[in-house]
């Protein structure tokens, strides 16, 4: 009994020392006074506690040095030459401090519009398809110009903030077309929509899979390019439909939402058992194929009549040796105006009506011997 009496004792005994000394640990901060000036610290709120700042090295003290004797020991140690200085000294400087402050939140809000006009820069740039350093190079310095001339140089100055490099202006460009094709996600997303899928080879001798989509917006029926993917490895059916079922699937698109699909006669494409028609219809059953129409029309125009298709043959022949001569180029549309003027004038008289009747000379039936002569003659 005696024991548990201690035992009881003593546990009374720890928890009422520990309840001291976490009363002990609890610090009661100073509120800073205006008197604290007149020693050179101001007040700093960092969270939610005061704490002194030093107005001459803009140095920020601990909570408990909030005292006279701390901070005057901060500027004997650190200032002593400023020991002697009036308040009004310490108030000048805390009111450039301040004004400092509110240059800094200007200077932020001009960044942010530099930003900006170099956004509106590159977006120009992209709709041009000029080069990126064109920014620099031209567009930056003659909005200089004119800005000197009409305006002042302080918006001078500020036209020199706005970041319009090469490298800039590529991640520009880079951003919004990251913004454009997201906005156009987000209209796709959930709605019933078609694709138009072709494949090309560029200047680089790089296959690509371009991917056109259709969809009914705000009751209105808009066609967008949804992406220009690099064919990797050769363009089979089966390349193309991972190539399009990846970037649907990334951009949480459905196949259930496709309810058509537009590509050439190709077999790749148009193949009802291993193209790519057939795998998309495999994982979306409403999708509808068509055949393109320019596709269409281009194999619709190869039979021609024999004599349309000489015709259309010499022309080509015509044109091409023409083009590849400097001279000739430089000499055929002068040459061509010529007989334009000379048919106007000799082909038509008018009769005694008033009205324009049409006549041949010489000089128009001619004019197939003229060309061929021309192109008979040493460039």
């Amino acid at each position: 009994m005696d024991r548990f009496v201690k035992g009881k004792r003593k546990a009374t005994e720890v928890a009422q020392s520990q309840a001291g000394q976490s009363k002990a640990n609890v610090v009661k901060c100073r509120k800073y006074d205006e008197a604290y000036l007149a020693l050179g610290f101001t007040v700093n709120v960092v969270g939610e506690e005061e704490r002194p700042m030093c107005v001459l090295c803009l140095k920020t003290l601990a909570a408990d040095s909030m005292k006279p004797t701390k901070l005057r020991r901060h500027i004997e140690s650190m200032h002593p030459n400023y020991v002697q200085k009036p308040i009004e000294f310490f108030k000048r400087k805390l009111d450039q401090y301040r004004g400092q402050q509110s240059r800094f939140v200007k200077a932020t809000t001009a960044t942010a519009k530099a930003q900006l006009a170099s956004y509106k820069i590159a977006y120009r740039v992209a709709q041009c398809k000029k080069s990126h350093t064109i920014a620099e190079e031209l567009i930056l310095p003659a909005a200089i110009d004119m800005v000197s001339v009409m305006l002042d140089e302080a918006s001078v100055a500020k036209l020199k903030t706005i970041p319009v490099s090469n490298d800039t202006i590529s991640r520009r460009i880079q951003d919004i077309a990251n913004d454009i094709e997201e906005q156009l996600i987000e209209k796709i997303r959930g709605k019933r929509f078609a694709l138009q899928v072709d494949e090309a080879t560029d200047s680089n001798k790089d296959s690509l899979l371009i991917a056109y989509v259709r969809f009914v917006d705000f009751e209105s029926l808009n066609e967008d390019l949804l992406f220009c993917k690099y064919i990797p490895k050769r363009a089979t059916a089966d390349e193309l439909f991972k190539i399009i079922d990846s970037y649907l699937t990334e951009a949480g698109i459905n196949w259930e939402d496709c309810l058509g699909i537009c590509t050439d006669g190709a077999q790749t494409m148009a193949g009802k058992r291993g193209g790519l028609q057939a795998l998309i219809k495999r994982v979306a059953p409403k999708a509808q194929w068509t055949h393109c129409i320019i596709h269409r029309e281009a194999l619709a125009s190869r039979p021609l009549s024999p004599t349309l298709n000489d015709v259309l043959s010499e022309v080509v022949i015509a044109v091409n040796y023409i083009k590849t001569r400097p001279l000739k180029s430089r000499l055929f549309p002068r040459s061509v105006r010529r007989w334009a003027l000379i048919t106007l004038l000799c082909c038509f008289t008018v009769k005694r009506d008033g009205s324009p009747a049409a006549k041949c000379c010489p000089e128009c039936l001619s004019s197939g011997n003229k060309f061929k002569f021309f192109c008979r003659k040493k460039a």
